[in-house]
C-alpha cells in the first residue's frame, strides 16, 4: 500500500489491514528480507501535521496496545505536529506559540518512540524518530565527543541493531551540522570514522560523502555567504549522488549562475527525484521561485513532482504550487486550490495562509476572502489572526462571532509572531485595558496594569524589536524602569483602536488628525519606490523564499502608514533631508 492508502485506513479507522501491513513489513525487515529504505518509507507518511488522524491513532493504540507499529507511527505524527508548529522561519523568528508547541510535541514524540523501542527486536524506525527529535533540538556533542565516539543512545543502539544502517548515519551527520551546533570538523571526523569502520557498502559510503559536501554547501550559502564555496561543494555532492543536484541548483541560484547551468542541475535533480520517489525541500522551492522563463521547459515535470508529493500528503509541495501561482502567474501552472484545501483541512497553517493569499490575488468575493482568512487564523496563523482583529466588525457580522473573541485573535496574532500585534497587545496591557488570565485568555479590564501584564508586554516588545520592528524598539527606548513595575508604572494612554479602514465618505473632522499634503507626497514617493523595487528586483537575487509576497504586502502597508499618521498613531520627524515616522508617545499628550 502507498502513503495515501495507509493514511486513508488510519483516517477511516480501518485499523486491522493497516496494522497487518506495517507489522508484516517490520517482520520482513527483522528477518533480513526488507531494505531499511523500504521500511522507513512505509512509516514516513505518519510524520505529518494532519489533524484528521488523531481519532485513528486513538483507536489504533486502543485496539493494539503494547505493539510496535502504532507507537512508531504515533511518534512520527507527534514529530510532524512539532515541525508544523515551529514553521520554516529562522529560529529568531519562531513565535512563542511555535516554541511552546514544538517542545511539547518533541517531548511526546521522544517518549512514544522510546516506548516503541522496547516492543520489538530491531526498532530502527523508532531510533530514526528519536534521532530526528534530537536533530530538531540541536547538537549537544562537542568535537571531543565525536572524536572519542561518545554518541547518543539512539545512534549507538540503533547501529548495534543494524550495523549497516545508512539512514541512522545520515541522521547523525545532519545532527553535526554547523548551523545546529556542530561544525564541519565534527562532520568530517564522523564520516571518516564510518569509512574506516567499513560497515557501509561502497554506494552508501559515497552517498554519505555526498551528504557531507551538501551540508557544507548549504552552510556556505545560507550562513557564510560564500557562494563560490557553496557551488564548489555542491558540484562534488552532485557528482557523488545525483539526488544532490537539488543542492547544486540551490547553490547556483544563490550565486546567480547562468540559466544554462541552473537548468542542467534542475534536470539532473528531476530525473533523480523521479527515480528515487523523492520529495523536494523548501530550498528547492526557493530556487524555483527565483527562476525566470528559462525554467518553462521543465515546468510540467516540476508541477508533476509537486503534485505527486502533495497527493501523497506533503503539504509543503502544495504550498509551493500555490506560491508559483502567486509569484509567477505568467507561467500558467495548474491551480493549487484543491490540494491546498486538503492540506488546510488537515491542519497545515501555511497552506491555509496561501489560500488566503490566492483569494486576494484572484479577487474572490469578499465573503470568500474573509472565510479563508478566518480558517487560517483558527489554525494559529499570526498574520491572519491580526487581519481578523483589525477588521473584527466585518468578521463578527459574517461569522456571528462573540465580541470578546476580538481579544482572542489579538492574543493569537501576538503569540503567533505578528509584530504589529505584539506591539498592539503590549500597549493594551500597559494601558490596563486587558489582562491575561490564568486560563491563557485575554479579558477586557479598566485598571492599573498587573505586574504579569507588564512583564508580558515587555517580552512582546523585546521579541518584536529583535526582528527589527521599529515601533517596538522605540517603545522600549522610551520606557523607563519604573514603567515596568506595577507599583510605579503609569497607564499608557491609547487612542481608540481602528477596527477597519476609514471609509471614503467619513467626514474629515471625525479623524484624529489631518495629513499634510507634503507628507502624502513623501508616502507616495515611497510607494512608487517600493513598486519599482518589486518590478525591477532580479528574481535570482538571494532572498527569503517568499520575498516577493512580502514585498507585495509592503505596498499595502504604504496606505496603512498614511492612515496611522491620520489617526495620530505615528508622527513625522525630519532628520536631515529625510522624513522618518515614529510612534506617538502617549506621554506627550
Amino acid at each position: 500500500m502507498n502513503a495515501p492508502d495507509l493514511l486513508h485506513l488510519l483516517r477511516s479507522g480501518d485499523i486491522e489491514p493497516l496494522h497487518a501491513q506495517l507489522s508484516d513489513l517490520q517482520a520482513q525487515f527483522e528477518a533480513g528480507k526488507l531494505h531499511e529504505r523500504d521500511l522507513l518509507r512505509a512509516f514516513h507518511p505518519f510524520q505529518t501535521s494532519d489533524l484528521t488522524l488523531s481519532d485513528g491513532f486513538q483507536k489504533w493504540t486502543e485496539k493494539r496496545p503494547g505493539t510496535y507499529a502504532p507507537h512508531v507511527a504515533l511518534a512520527g505524527w507527534f514529530l510532524g505536529r512539532g515541525w508544523e508548529a515551529r514553521g520554516g522561519q529562522k529560529s529568531n523568528r519562531v513565535s512563542d506559540q511555535g516554541w511552546r508547541s514544538l517542545d511539547h510535541f518533541l517531548t511526546q514524540a521522544d517518549g512514544c518512540a522510546r516506548h516503541a523501542a522496547t516492543l520489538t527486536d530491531n526498532p530502527l524506525a523508532a531510533w530514526h524518530v528519536i534521532g530526528l527529535v534530537s536533530n530538531t533540538r540541536g547538537c549537544q556533542l562537542s568535537l571531543h565527543d565525536v572524536q572519542t565516539q561518545h554518541y547518543p543512545d539512539w545512534f549507538t543502539r540503533g547501529v548495534a541493531d543494524k550495523p549497516g544502517s545508512f539512514v541512522l548515519r545520515r541522521v547523525m551527520l545532519l545532527h553535526l551540522r554547523t548551523e545546529w551546533g556542530g561544525s564541519e570538523e565534527h562532520m568530517l571526523t564522523f564520516v571518516r570514522q564510518q569509512q574506516d569502520a567499513g560497515l557501509l557498502g561502497q554506494t552508501d559510503m559515497q552517498r554519505l560523502w555526498a551528504e557531507f559536501h551538501s551540508c557544507v554547501a548549504h552552510h556556505a550559502q545560507h550562513f557564510s555567504q560564500d557562494h563560490a564555496l557553496a557551488v564548489e561543494r555542491a558540484r562534488i555532492a552532485a557528482e557523488l549522488d545525483p539526488l544532490q543536484s537539488e543542492q547544486l541548483l540551490i547553490s547556483l541560484t544563490g550565486a546567480n549562475a547562468s540559466p544554462f547551468e541552473r537548468l542542467d542541475a534542475l534536470r539532473r535533480y528531476l530525473s533523480a527525484a523521479q527515480q528515487e520517489n523523492s520529495v523536494p525541500s523548501s530550498n528547492f522551492g526557493w530556487a524555483v521561485l527565483n527562476a525566470e522563463d528559462w525554467i518553462r521547459p521543465e515546468l510540467p515535470r516540476i508541477t508533476a513532482l509537486l503534485d505527486r508529493a502533495a497527493q501523497d500528503g506533503d503539504a509543503d509541495s502544495a504550498v509551493l504550487l500555490g506560491h508559483m501561482q502567486l509569484i509567477h502567474p505568467a507561467w500558467g501552472t495548474q491551480s493549487a486550490r484543491a490540494v491546498l484545501e486538503i492540506a488546510r483541512d488537515q491542519g497545515h497553517t501555511a497552506a491555509a495562509e496561501t489560500l488566503a493569499y490566492l483569494s486576494e490575488h484572484t479577487s474572490a468575493p469578499v465573503e470568500q476572502r474573509r472565510e479563508d482568512i478566518l480558517k487560517a487564523a483558527d489554525l494559529l496563523s499570526g498574520e491572519m489572526s491580526w487581519h481578523v482583529y483589525q477588521q473584527f466588525p466585518e468578521f463578527q457580522r459574517q461569522f456571528n462571532l462573540e465580541p470578546r473573541q476580538r481579544f482572542k485573535y489579538l492574543h493569537r496574532a501576538a503569540d503567533g509572531g505578528e509584530n504589529d500585534a505584539r506591539f498592539e497587545l503590549a500597549q493594551q496591557l500597559r494601558a490596563g485595558n486587558v489582562e491575561l488570565g490564568e486560563d491563557g485568555l485575554l479579558r477586557p479590564v479598566d485598571t492599573q496594569p498587573l505586574q504579569a501584564s507588564l512583564d508580558y508586554a515587555k517580552h512582546l516588545l523585546e521579541r518584536a524589536a529583535s526582528t527589527d520592528h521599529a515601533p517596538s524598539s522605540k517603545a522600549l527606548k522610551a520606557a523607563r524602569e519604573r514603567d515596568w513595575q506595577a507599583e510605579t508604572a503609569r497607564r499608557v494612554k491609547l487612542r481608540a483602536v481602528q477596527t477597519g479602514p476609514v471609509k471614503p465618505g467619513e467626514p474629515a473632522g471625525e479623524r484624529q488628525a489631518r495629513v499634510p499634503w507634503w507628507l502624502i507626497a513623501v508616502l507616495i514617493v515611497g510607494a512608487l519606490r517600493a513598486c519599482a523595487h518589486f518590478t525591477d528586483a532580479p528574481p535570482t537575487s538571494e532572498v527569503d523564499p517568499f520575498r516577493l509576497l512580502e514585498e507585495r504586502a509592503e505596498l499595502s502597508q504604504q496606505q496603512d502608514l498614511i492612515q496611522q499618521v491620520a489617526d495620530g498613531k505615528l508622527k513625522a520627524v525630519l532628520e536631515g533631508d529625510q522624513v522618518k515616522f515614529v510612534p506617538v508617545d502617549p506621554r506627550d499628550h
